[in-house]
Order: C-alpha cells, then sequence, then structure tokens
C-alpha cells in the first residue's frame, strides 16, 4: 500500500513538472539562413572575429568560415561549441567588451533553434546554468542597468522539504521533541559543493528514498498509535489499534481526518475521505484490524502534499502565461521561506478566509512574521551561513599550535552571534557585514569559564610545565581563542560584548577567524579560495572549473612565502582564471591559517643551521626565519570602474568593496537565489531592481529586503505548464 503511494509520488511530481511540447513539422525542417545574417553574423563579426577569425583561432575554434546552414550537420560540433559557451557566458572572455545580453540571448536562441531542427541539444550546458554556484553567468548589467521589458514569475514545480523541514514535521505530528528517545532517520540530504544547498528543481524522491519513508511513516504511526513512556498517542487512533473493539465508521473518519490536520495542516476533501475509508476497509480485511489501521493512517503521510511544497498556482492564466499562487500554496510559501515548522495558525486561517490572495496580503503576513519574536526565523541565519561558508571551518583539521585541541565551533558561534547582532540592528546590513570591527569573543564562556546555558565550553588545557620538575626550561604558554581576535593574551572575559576589535587589523565576517579558518588548509593559507569567494560572492564574476588536466598543486618551497609558490600561476595558460582570484585573495595574508592577524612569517632558511627534528625518526630541520607580509592586492576586471585599483591590504579592500553598489546587488542577487530555490533569468530584472531600491530606501534593511523579495512577482507568480514553453 506505501508502495503505491510512491508511486502517486512519482507520477504526481512528472505530471507537476512544465514540460517542453514539439510539434512535429510537417515539412522538412529549413535552414533560417535569414536569421544568421540578421543576428548571429554581426554578433560574430563585433564580438568573436578578433579571437576566432582568419588571424586568430583561440582554442582551434575558427568562426569566419563557419557553414551558417547548421542542418548540413557539416559544422555541428562547432555550433554545439559555441552555443555551450554563449549559454555559460564564456564567449566573448571577461576581458573583452560584453555584448548586449539581449542580442546575446537571440543569437544563442537561434543556434538552439537551429541544432533542434537536426535533433541536436545542449541540454547539459542549460542544466548546468540552473545548479547552485553558477548564476553569475546572467549578465548583471543587463539584470540591473535597464529597464525592465518582460514579467517575472517563477516555473510550476514541486519543491521537496528541506532536511531541516522533514526534522521539524517529525517531531510535530509524534509529539517528541527533537533529539529525544524515539526518532525517525533523517530521509532527505542537500547537495555538497558551493551555492545553496535547497533549490527547488535540485532534488527529487527515488526509489530507495521511498523505501526509507515508507519505513518511518510506519514507525511514526507506531509511536503515534502506542501507550509507553515518552509518548503521546493520539486519542484518536488508539480506537483504530484496539484488536478487541472494531471502531465506528464515525470514530475511523475522525482518524483519518486527525491525520491529515497533523500532516497537512487541513482536513480532507470528500473525495479523499472517501477513498482513505475504502483503503482502510482493504487493508483491515488483507492484515487485520491493527495493522490495516496503522497502514492506513502511514499512507497519509506518504502524500506529496506531506512532502513537497505544491506551487502550482491557481486561477486564470493572465496575458503572461502567469498564474498567482493559491492562497494555501502561500501559506506554505511564505512559512518555508522563513521558518522550518510550517505555516502557524494565523496563516492558515488568511488563506482559509480568503485573505491570501494579493500581494498586500502577503505583505501583511511577511511582515508580522518578521516582526513576531516568538517566531523562530532560522532560514535567515541559514543564509548567511551558507553566503559566507564560514561553519565549514568546523570540517577543517588544523594544526593548532602545542597540540592544543582545535575547537572551530567556537568561532563559529561567536560569528553567528554577531550576525545575529547586526540582524537585530538592521541598519546597513551589507555594510556592517563587510567592515565592523566589531565580534563576539567566545561569547558562549562565562567569567569563571564555566559553560552558559545552551553554550559550548572552551575546553582549553591549563598552561602547564612541559618539563621535567627540577628543570629551568620555559614552559609552554596554551593559546587562548580569543587571542585569534587580535586581543592580548591576558584579556578578560565579559559579558559586555560585542568587543571593539583593532580597526586596523578587522573588518567584517572575512577578517573573522572563522571565515578565515574555513577559507585555509590544515596549516596554512588558502589565497586562492579566498580570492574566488570574494570573486563569485562579491563581485558576481565567473570562475571557470578546473581542467582536469590541471595539477592544482603549489610548489612545495617551504623557503618561500605562499605570495612567491603562487607565482606559478602567472603561466599564460593558468593565469587568465587566476588573475580573477590571487590578486583578491592575497589582500587576506595578515591572517594566518587561524586567523591570527600577523605583520611577518616564517620561512625556511636555507641558508640557517640545521637541527635535529624534535618527531622521533623524521628528518632534521632547518631553521626558520621571519619575513615581511606581503598582503597588497588589486580589484580589476569587477564589472565597476568605481573599485578597480590595488589595495594596501584586506581592511581596505573590504571597505572599498562595502562602498560598492554592484557588491549591494551581487549580495541581493545571492539572497534571490535563496530565497527563490533558484538561479535569476533576465525575466527577475524586475524583482532585482525592486529590491535594491527597497534595501537602499530602508538604509540598509535585510527586512526590508527580503519583504520586496517574498512579496515580488517572481515569488508570487507560476508560469501555467500548460502555457505555451516560448512565453517563458
Amino acid at each position: 500500500m506505501p508502495l503505491a503511494a510512491g508511486l502517486t509520488i512519482l507520477l504526481l511530481i512528472a505530471l507537476a513538472q512544465p514540460r517542453l511540447t514539439s510539434q512535429a513539422a510537417e515539412d522538412k525542417p529549413r535552414a533560417d539562413l535569414d536569421g544568421y545574417r540578421k543576428d548571429v553574423e554581426p554578433f560574430f563579426k563585433q564580438h568573436c572575429l578578433k579571437c576566432h577569425g582568419p588571424d586568430k583561432q583561440k582554442g582551434k575554434l575558427a568562426l569566419h568560415s563557419i557553414d551558417a546552414n547548421v542542418l548540413t550537420g557539416k559544422d555541428i560540433e562547432r555550433w554545439k561549441a559555441i552555443a555551450e559557451r554563449l549559454a555559460l557566458g564564456e564567449m566573448p572572455p571577461d576581458s573583452e567588451p560584453r555584448p548586449d545580453a539581449r542580442i546575446a540571448a537571440r543569437v544563442l536562441a537561434w543556434i538552439k533553434a537551429e541544432l533542434a531542427k537536426g535533433g541536436e541539444k545542449i541540454a547539459d550546458a542549460e542544466r548546468k546554468l540552473m545548479l547552485p554556484g553558477h548564476g553569475n553567468r546572467i549578465d548583471h548589467d543587463a539584470l540591473f542597468g535597464r529597464p525592465p521589458t518582460e514579467p517575472a514569475a517563477s516555473p510550476a514545480r514541486l519543491w521537496r522539504f528541506s532536511p531541516q523541514i522533514y526534522s521539524h514535521f517529525v517531531p510535530r505530528i509524534t509529539g517528541q521533541k527533537p533529539g529525544g528517545k524515539y526518532q525517525v532517520g533523517q530521509v532527505f540530504s542537500t547537495a555538497p559543493g558551493e551555492g545553496f544547498k535547497d533549490y527547488a528543481d535540485l532534488f527529487a524522491i527515488d526509489e530507495p528514498t521511498i523505501s526509507q519513508l515508507m519505513r518511518n511513516a510506519e514507525k511514526i504511526v507506531e509511536m503515534q498509535s502506542s501507550r509507553g513512556p515518552g509518548l503521546r498517542p493520539v486519542s484518536e487512533f488508539l480506537t483504530l489499534v484496539n484488536p478487541h473493539q472494531k471502531p465506528s465508521s464515525e470514530q475511523v473518519q475522525q482518524a483519518i481526518r486527525k491525520q491529515f490536520e497533523l500532516a497537512l495542516f487541513r482536513s480532507p476533501t470528500a473525495e479523499e475521505m472517501k477513498r482513505f475509508l475504502a483503503l482502510y476497509e482493504k487493508n483491515v480485511k488483507d492484515a487485520g484490524q491493527v495493522t490495516g489501521a496503522r497502514t492506513t493512517l502511514a499512507t497519509i503521510l506518504l502524500l506529496p502534499e506531506a512532502l513537497y511544497r505544491m506551487e502550482i498556482g491557481g486561477g486564470k492564466t493572465d496575458e503572461h502565461g502567469r498564474r498567482f499562487l493559491t492562497p494555501r500554496e502561500l501559506a506554505y510559501a511564505i512559512a518555508f521561506a522563513l521558518t522550518d515548522a510550517g505555516p502557524d495558525a494565523t496563516l492558515l486561517k488568511a488563506a482559509e478566509r480568503g485573505q491570501l490572495t494579493t500581494k498586500e496580503d502577503v505583505r501583511r503576513e511577511v511582515t508580522r512574521i518578521l516582526n513576531d519574536q516568538q517566531i523562530a526565523k532560522p532560514r535567515i541565519l541559514r543564509f548567511f551561513e551558507e553566503y559566507f561558508e564560514f561553519p565549514t571551518a568546523e570540517e577543517v583539521f588544523k594544526d593548532f599550535p602545542n597540540k592544543q585541541p582545535w575547537r572551530p565551533e567556537i568561532l563559529v558561534n561567536d560569528t553567528r552571534r554577531l550576525i545575529e547582532y547586526i540582524l537585530d540592528q538592521d541598519k546597513d546590513v551589507l555594510k556592517e557585514l563587510l567592515t565592523t570591527n566589531k565580534s563576539f569573543v567566545n561569547y558562549q564562556i562565562s567569567p569563571k569559564g564555566q559553560p552558559l546555558p545552551g553554550r559550548i565550553h572552551n575546553k582549553e588545557p591549563v598552561p602547564k610545565d612541559a618539563t621535567k620538575p627540577g628543570r629551568n626550561k620555559p614552559t609552554i604558554r596554551y593559546i587562548e581563542y580569543h587571542e585569534l581576535y587580535s586581543l592580548p593574551p591576558d584579556w578578560k572575559w565579559t559579558d559586555k560584548q560585542p568587543v571593539e576589535l583593532p580597526a586596523d587589523q578587522r573588518a567584517g565576517i572575512l577578517t573573522q577567524p572563522s571565515w578565515l579558518a574555513a577559507f585555509a588548509t590544515n596549516n596554512e593559507n588558502h589565497a586562492i579560495r579566498r580570492g574566488k569567494w570574494i570573486r563569485e560572492r562579491l563581485l558576481g564574476g565567473v570562475v571557470p572549473d578546473l581542467p582536469i588536466s590541471v595539477n592544482a598543486q603549489l610548489p612545495d618551497a617551504p623557503e618561500k612565502t605562499l605570495r612567491q609558490r603562487m607565482e606559478i600561476t602567472r603561466q599564460e595558460y593558468c593565469w587568465q582564471c587566476h588573475q580573477k582570484m590571487n590578486p583578491l585573495g592575497l589582500a587576506f595574508e595578515n591572517y594566518d591559517y587561524i586567523g591570527r592577524y600577523r605583520t611577518t612569517e616564517q620561512v625556511v632558511d636555507p641558508t640557517g643551521p640545521i637541527r635535529p627534528n624534535p618527531v622521533k625518526g623524521q628528518p632534521p630541520i632547518r631553521a626558520m626565519r621571519e619575513v615581511p607580509v606581503d598582503a597588497t592586492g588589486l580589484i580589476e576586471h569587477s564589472g565597476d570602474p568605481e573599485l578597480e585599483g590595488p589595495v594596501a591590504n584586506a581592511i581596505e579592500l573590504m571597505h572599498k568593496l562595502a562602498a560598492s553598489p554592484r557588491v549591494r546587488q551581487v549580495f541581493i542577487r545571492h539572497a534571490f537565489r535563496y530565497w527563490m530555490g533558484r538561479n535569476e533569468t533576465l525575466r527577475d530584472a524586475a524583482t532585482l531592481q525592486d529590491a535594491e531600491r527597497a534595501y537602499v530606501q530602508s538604509g540598509g534593511s535585510m527586512k526590508a529586503l527580503i519583504t520586496e523579495l517574498l512579496t515580488s512577482d517572481s515569488f508570487l507568480y507560476r508560469f501555467d505548464p500548460k502555457a505555451s514553453p516560448a512565453s517563458h
């Protein structure tokens, strides 16, 4: 029976997804040579022939001699290569003037149409455009630099629940506290890698997941219908699982209705009640009273509505091929945009009473939830965690000094608390996140070294003599975690936080030890990764994937600084990508691999004396020498002429970036992706421009930005899956 429900899920997923339809041509396809002469040929001449013409064929790609008739198949591979590079924004390169995005889109559309006539497609490239971490490929100026020309909407879709939503779902319907005695296995997961983790089209429910969901559903119903220590059975269910008493039809209906209300926040329709009553009778006949009743109740937990956010849209299709989300869809969309717990009673009541049918209605509810301190809104903090990626510090092993335990969760929690503090102020949020010299420092530790309620205790070892008694040798001083913030060793803990750090040493999240440790290896910095993050997350640039043929290893030269070792990346083949990362990441060389500020760094002295290695069995080591840190950097190819130029260090870099309108716009693009669950397209220009306007006019309020996004056409409308795909 649960398997049938699982198959129903798969069927509904297939039916709910918008599909491209094709109409078989009555005549043999004909090449559109007029379109080539009108759009493609002029585009090639203006943007491509310099590198791919008669005098130069970069990458062995020549466009001056390409066959304009794609249908001959003569140059089919060349046409596919062009289409893929256009789709991914890799043609023309960043160093060349950017073409008009709409003209480039027309050229790509022509190539795709001609390829389709011959049964060819570039689906892989287009699919890649929709994946997390690839949203920057849409031309930035086309999104923010021109008046919008098209109305926005999102595709009709089913959005699978996130692991966090499922973690709330089970305790809510069983009455169990998260982490309690009775638990079920987590069914859902998110993909590793760069970018936001919860994209609407990224995950489906496959057959192994359905099997686990079936086992979970059976266990959940057993918890709901059993007495025992720690269990909170549903009274309506106890009647059904009593083998000595046959329940009445009304009692069966009450139990079915209760499970619908628990799992779906609604009562069953008359048709659903009829189906589940019939299902109950069949299950009891086949498997007996107890098993049959529990199987019926478990099946309700496998309905698509219990596992997916339904975002199809209802009502009439407007002139743009869009449909407004239904009140119930909006209740779920609003709730899960901000929380993991589903719609509250006020949202459900508004949906039932027809008070969730306009943009103004949505604004009212979003504002209510954002301003209600009693409603937990974990998705807001999670946005910043996934955007800055500082929690990954907990995944990076560190060779911490003097064999001390590495406790990255202390640093991560400090940064979380700083973000919460800035969000509470809700003023110039992005600027503060990028430039503040305030920080919470070991904020989870009390003055006496005891953990505060619900906090992590800093279990640092007490400094002790590292030698045998009687030996006159210095003791090992263990580094305290506050020293990673540039505070003196004798700094005393205070609950008056955040703490002011030296303004010439700290500026925002990117100078927090958690972020610096996350973007470093176990014992040295990773300027390339740091620079890549800035290029993509703040400047909205694109760094191509590392070619398979490239050995991405810096030379092992302990006598050189990281900057000197990175000189190898200036080779022509490497520098076309590394010039986008290295000059930005090297500006952070004033910080070491655990976030300590420094003005000098240690390298091996090749002329120094050789000493025995204190590690038994290891070769001798040479003496170390101190060299000044070079933290100069450079901003170029940013898309903003006001940003271009050298910077003395990370502090100057961050203040310069924080003042840039482009950086603000790129941040808004990332916020769009997180709350829409997809990458932006050219049709979302109006949504992005309105969001920026709301953010600026509110003085940099994150609440204003989120409210504008959640009341935008991109959030509220869905393209009609039955409408012509050409319209969206």
